[in-house]
């Protein structure tokens, strides 16, 4: 299996993404299937995007679709299990494993994201919550651990990363299996400290709390961190609140911070720069042209003006989630920490592929009061990791590895030493 990971196939990776109707992927996947049971790898090639195909060469598509038939032999059949924030998820069975199989397609059929990723069924789902949120457009989903015995404990809000990451840190759309947050609670509770994580809007259970794409606003997660809060403050059995925000979700936490008061705030890989600047430079990896074009698009979404001509970046930047990004982009992390009060803890790894510890620094510049804590050998999913590429990224799909050895004394720390 650790050779199929290597060959897996990443077309776009995107930070906002929605809801997708799998009505015409359907389709579009089986005859992928026929290709693919084939070798057909031209016809494959054909199915692609414009800017798909700018990522991957007609050369390379057919070496690496060479390998993974070499490798999982035939696809014997695909079942949809569920639609993710701009994705549909299929549970795929090939004559030598079972993979989960990410796709979207833009209006015109054509492959926008496709890759294949471990399957896992969907443990969140099947958790049991005990904590729910209710809003206008459906209710939000938590799993709150409290620790044994009597009297009041401290109790920390976990608010997940971008995309479609789960209460358990994983995303099966983002091709992610940690159970970092889901080790995170269990260490808390180890510790005598409540914790509670959730399924943001339109992920795992939550999934049904999104009315449509066009109507989602950054401020609606916010508003979601801030509900839970109120929830937490209404419990007796908690002494104090704190926020702990990872990668997107430490911009989500200050301004949570800001509309509900919490006794500390605690930010881990999260970032100091605006949205636009991150996407332009995950572009860049990829392509200038893409880059320079999104740095045109996301200069006007800046300024709230919609953009009518988005290709070949359509997936990222359709008309129906410009909105979303217009509300996302009025915020600064580096900015909005400054707004605080209370005590703020900056973790970050320096091992980071997402996020690099420039970030961190910026962030305690802005708010000199927050401690700061670079951990050494700590990469974006809270393990332990080497500098290389290929070592790092296979840490973003083992569960099982524990957590970085230094990020728990740490969050204790700070925890302890705020008031209530």
């Amino acid at each position: 299996m650790k050779k199929v990971l290597v060959a897996i196939w990443i077309l776009l990776s995107s930070s906002v993404c929605f809801g997708q109707s799998h009505t015409d992927v359907d389709a579009v996947v089986g005859r992928f299937q026929r290709y693919y049971n084939q070798l057909q790898t031209d016809s494959i090639f054909a199915m692609l995007s414009e800017r798909s195909k700018g990522l991957m060469s007609l050369d390379q598509t057919k070496a690496t679709f060479k390998q993974l038939f070499s490798q999982l032999g035939e696809m014997r059949s695909f079942e949809f299990t569920k639609d993710m924030e701009g994705v549909s998820c299929y549970k795929t069975d090939f004559g030598k494993a079972t993979l989960s199989l990410v796709v979207s397609i833009n209006d015109q059929k054509q492959l926008e994201t496709f890759r294949f990723v471990p399957y896992k069924p969907d443990t969140a789902m099947r958790e049991k919550s005990n904590m729910i949120l209710k809003t206008k457009a459906g209710n939000v989903y938590g799993s709150l651990t409290v620790p044994d015995g009597s009297g009041k404990v401290p109790v920390v809000l976990i608010i997940a990363g971008s995309g479609p990451t789960d209460r358990n840190g994983n995303s099966e759309a983002g091709g992610l299996n940690t159970d970092a947050y889901k080790m995170l609670a269990d260490s808390l509770r180890n510790a005598g400290i409540a914790c509670l994580r959730y399924d943001k809007r339109g992920v795992g259970e939550s999934a049904g709390a999104i009315v449509s794409e066009d109507s989602m606003r950054f401020g609606h997660i916010v508003d979601d961190a801030v509900g839970l809060i109120k929830m937490l403050k209404k419990d007796s059995r908690f002494s104090k609140i704190i926020i702990a925000g990872h990668s997107e979700g430490s911009l989500v936490g200050m301004l949570a911070a800001q509309k509900e008061k919490v006794a500390g705030f605690i930010s881990i890989s999260g970032v100091a720069q605006r949205a636009d600047k991150i996407i332009e430079k995950q572009l860049r990896i990829q392509s200038t042209d893409l880059a320079e074009l999104a740095t045109v698009i996301m200069d006007s979404l800046s300024k709230g003006y919609l953009v009518k001509k988005v290709d070949p970046l359509t997936d990222l930047f359709r008309p129906s989630v410009q909105p979303y990004m217009i509300s996302w982009l009025k915020y600064e992390p580096a900015k909005e920490i400054k707004k605080l009060t209370i005590p703020a803890l900056i973790i970050q790894g320096d091992v980071d592929l997402q996020v690099a510890v420039e970030e961190a620094e910026q962030l305690k510049k802005a708010y000199p009061r927050a401690t700061l804590k670079i951990i050494e050998g700590m990469n974006h999913p809270l393990k332990h990791s080497l500098r290389d590429r290929t070592q790092n990224a296979a840490t973003y799909n083992d569960p099982k590895l524990p957590l970085s050895k230094d990020l728990m004394p740490a969050l204790l720390n700070f925890i302890k030493s705020v008031g209530a």
